[in-house]
């Protein structure tokens, strides 16, 4: 039997929802003009987006969500596909009536985006991949696979945040105690943290699904950006990738790790805004 597990209550905080795929999806829209959305990671809602989507905002729609699994968004008890959260993507975009968006998407978010490529490519005008992969990655999956396990034994929220920070940023970063404990902080305080059963079934769907094959197959104009010291998506995968896609441009941001929208989010801008703004 499928079970649901809702993460909103809508009595205490009446949010957005939109029902699509069979489950509620939260969401935001801010500003305006054309449309861009901003897909998430593992374990990501959309508030991971917060230093970024002022700036955003004041050139475009930007629609931000929850995925599946994750905030305020529902997490249904069954195994999760690439396919099946890029249809709620596109499923979310027609209930919001946005027949087409520039498309950004994050490591997971980042598969999400290439599965929408593939399926429906009519919707995108521009793609951005960020800090992903197009195909499983050895050592994400053993660091996703701990923190798994240090969630199971219940460790603590704060110990796994620790734990995760080397992988997640860089030498810059990490070695500034303020930015560091100021994000295991603001981690910890999320209203709506990730239950394990949604990282369960994310963290399955990240590790299921291989593009390698199909790249040739994306022709969106696609932007794919690495950080420089992403130890768990390399920025050779990421090169790799750029020259398979029929019409990818590869950029590397120096001093920088898996988070480049939190950790050089004016870099991440100016490098995204410009690309979107070029012909």
């Amino acid at each position: 039997m499928r079970k649901l597990i809702c993460n909103h209550n809508s009595k205490v905080h009446p949010m957005p929802i939109q029902t699509v795929n069979n489950i509620k999806i939260y969401y935001e829209q801010h500003g305006s003009g054309d449309d861009l959305i901003l897909i998430g990671g593992l374990t990501s809602d959309h508030q991971v987006w917060k230093s970024t989507l002022r700036e955003f905002a004041k050139h475009f729609r930007v629609t931000i969500f929850d995925n599946r699994g994750a905030g305020q968004s529902d997490t249904p008890d069954y195994p999760y596909t690439m396919e099946m959260m890029a249809n709620d993507t596109l499923q979310l975009m027609a209930a919001l009536s946005i027949s087409r968006a520039h498309i950004v998407g994050h490591s997971m978010g980042g598969g999400i985006a290439q599965q929408i490529a593939l399926m429906a490519p009519e919707k995108i005008n521009k793609l951005a991949i960020v800090c992903s992969r197009s195909k499983p990655n050895a050592l994400a999956k053993i660091v996703f696979s701990t923190r798994e396990k240090l969630i199971e034994k219940n460790v603590g929220d704060d110990l796994v945040a620790q734990y995760m920070m080397p992988f997640l940023f860089g030498n810059d970063f990490l070695n500034k105690p303020l930015l560091t404990k100021g994000f295991i902080q603001w981690t910890l305080r999320n209203p709506f943290p990730q239950s394990a059963l949604g990282y369960q079934h994310q963290l399955q769907a990240s590790n299921q699904r291989d593009f390698s094959d199909q790249l040739s197959q994306i022709t969106t104009p696609t932007l794919v950006i690495a950080g420089e010291e992403d130890m768990l998506m390399r920025p050779k995968q990421a090169e790799i990738m750029s020259k398979a896609l029929k019409n990818g441009t590869f950029v590397m941001i120096p001093n920088c790790a898996h988070m480049p929208h939190v950790e050089k989010s004016k870099e991440f801008l100016d490098i995204i805004l410009q690309f979107l703004a070029s012909t």
